[in-house]
């Protein structure tokens, strides 16, 4: 969709679907937009369990294929999931986590019309979700959500939830008509039970291998996300919804900013300065040691502004804006 903006072992088949299309407009994905007209749930229990704090981010940009020919350059050569209908859409693996390549669509971003090229969310993969049970606890929170609920917004930031279904909850209400088809009718319990699958991967999905962009290795070799910096319209407010949601402890490593960290994978959050909308400013990739002269070399060969390099006894870290202007940092 367009949006604005302890990793315990990943369940491939929850990474592997990238249900992500710009604002007002989402990719074939039933198990998102599907709800059991016939049963009223209870609202999914609170915290959640994070299985992964950054399972997948989305970029919305006016070139897609420009765009993916860079990241396939940089991260992962050769074949690429990707699908052509509704629209052009790729997906980058960074072992693991991905980055999933989307148009610009204008007029539809959170706070108004987007016109640049952005990072419209981020998905945290939990233990349970179940998504009518979601939406109910949104709405009983007052939370604002879209997409049959997959996406809830905190601090003006869309976040997508994925997981697995939850078992019911023990004397779970259901409408007298959801009984009577249950034990009437052994097509509709069936029907049921598979609702209560995990989604399947991204090539049943939508998703399929497309041709190679690139061939040959990538620039770097990457190794995961590292972190991501929200700029969120409330501060304080925002990192309150995702410890209540969530069960993350904040830390506050300096003064207007909070950080939650999960496994090696961090949130970091500031207040969005005046006047500027909230936003996903920026993703940090873990990558393998690299050589910092051939990469500058070769990112501002590829129309990438490469900013100073930040050199320690233990890290080595290349910030870059790509050719649509979105921020990256390689952290070797």
């Amino acid at each position: 969709m367009t949006l604005p903006s302890p990793r315990l072992a990943p369940p491939h088949a929850l990474i592997r679907r990238r249900v992500i299309q710009s604002l007002g407009l989402l990719t074939a994905a039933p198990w998102l937009v599907r709800a059991d007209p016939d049963a009223a749930v209870l609202p999914l229990p609170l915290p959640l369990h994070v299985r992964e704090l950054v399972n997948h981010i989305g970029t919305s940009v006016a070139d897609v294929t420009r765009s993916a020919t860079f990241y396939s350059h940089l991260f992962q050569g050769g074949t690429l999931l990707g699908q052509e209908k509704p629209a052009l859409r790729y997906e980058i693996n960074f072992h693991p986590g991905a980055l999933s390549i989307g148009p610009l669509r204008s007029g539809t971003s959170e706070g108004g019309e987007q016109t640049h090229p952005y990072i419209d969310h981020f998905c945290i993969t939990t233990h349970p979700f179940d998504a009518a049970a979601w939406r109910a606890r949104l709405d009983e929170e007052k939370l604002r959500h879209f997409a049959g609920g997959s996406f809830v917004v905190i601090g003006g930031i869309s976040v997508q939830l994925l997981g697995g279904r939850a078992a019911p909850a023990p004397g779970a209400q259901h409408a007298p008509g959801a009984q009577r088809a249950s034990g009437a009718n052994p097509a509709a319990s069936a029907t049921r039970s598979a609702r209560q699958t995990p989604p399947p991967p991204a090539a049943a999905g939508g998703f399929k291998p497309m041709p190679p962009l690139v061939t040959g290795r990538s620039i770097v070799s990457p190794h995961g996300f590292e972190h991501l910096m929200l700029h969120v319209a409330d501060l304080d407010a925002s990192a309150r919804l995702f410890e209540r949601l969530f069960g993350l402890a904040p830390h506050t490593p300096s003064p207007g900013q909070r950080l939650f960290q999960l496994a090696d994978i961090r949130l970091a959050l500031r207040q969005a300065p005046s006047g500027e909308r909230p936003s996903i400013k920026a993703f940090a990739i873990r990558v393998a040691a690299f050589d910092p002269g051939r990469v500058r070399t070769a990112l501002e060969g590829l129309g990438a502004r490469v900013g100073p390099l930040e050199k320690s006894a233990h890290r080595t870290i290349l910030r870059f804006a790509d050719p649509d202007g979105i921020d990256c940092e390689l952290w070797g």
